[in-house]
């Protein structure tokens, strides 16, 4: 079951899908209105249509299905909508827990050996500090998007700075002497050099905030009823009832 919530946000999406299809068929097809009411709902179509309908939405991948599909889906059966959007979610988390999700945000024209590669990063950084929470995954994700970047970055300065020196090494044996550098190509140098520095430092940087998160959220621990670990610091409860303006007084000072 969906929380009220939930079904109340997606009952607005849903009404929104609805309201752009009828304005579309009224507007842009010159339907009556209470045509394109039974358009823009999908009733107006033979029942053998609408079963066919309903079975291409229930079987259409789940990155596909619109706002519109769910509102026809609706029309139907109120059910199966719901049942779709919840199946939408579990291959959503799916993705997301898997580095799927991350990895496409990467990727342009991507292949799937540098899909692969993103996940070899993810995973051996998972392997070495599981994440503890979502927000662990989420940083953990990013570091491995970021040590990715300067994995790219590096390859590209040293193709550059080797094919410069190629092309030195040819013009100092051919012909005696040797051009420097053109200006656009120092410029494009100097350009992955700083990508890739400021990749690591990136990588760097979230590395220390998986840190930090776990020596904070591991600096309060309840031993007992009697006894609180601050950090460090011990810190003993009275076990007598106390007025609440004193409680903070048994608290080590800062």
């Amino acid at each position: 079951m969906l929380a009220q919530n939930e079904t109340d946000a997606l009952a607005r999406e849903m009404a929104n899908a609805y309201r752009r299809m009828a304005a579309f068929y009224r507007d842009q097809m010159k339907f009556t209105g209470p045509s394109a009411d039974k358009c823009a709902r999908g009733t107006d179509n033979l029942e053998q249509e609408a079963a066919e309908d309903r079975q291409r939405i229930l079987e259409r991948p789940f990155d596909q299905v619109t706002w519109w599909d769910l509102v026809r889906l609706a029309e139907q059966n109120p059910g199966d909508a719901q049942v779709v959007w919840i199946r939408i979610r579990e291959e959503a988390q799916c993705e997301l827990a898997s580095g799927h999700r991350t990895a496409q945000v990467l990727e342009w024209r991507g292949e799937p050996f540098q899909r692969a590669r993103f996940l070899a990063i993810r995973d051996s950084f998972r392997g070495s500090t599981p994440p503890q929470n979502g927000i662990e995954a989420a940083l953990i994700d990013t570091a491995a998007e970021a040590f990715g970047d300067y994995l790219e970055w590096s390859e590209h300065f040293h193709m550059q700075v080797s094919s410069e020196v190629e092309s030195e090494r040819h013009q100092l044996e051919h012909e005696g002497g040797w051009n420097p550098p053109r200006l656009s190509m120092a410029d494009a140098i100097e350009q992955s050099s700083r990508m890739a520095e400021r990749a690591y430092t990136r990588f760097l940087r979230t590395i220390k905030m998986v840190h930090e998160l776990r020596r904070t959220s591991s600096s309060i621990y309840v031993g007992s009823a009697g006894q609180i670990n601050l950090g460090q610091q011990q810190v003993n409860v009275a076990a007598s009832p106390s007025p609440p303006n004193t409680v903070g007084q048994d608290l080590p000072k800062s």
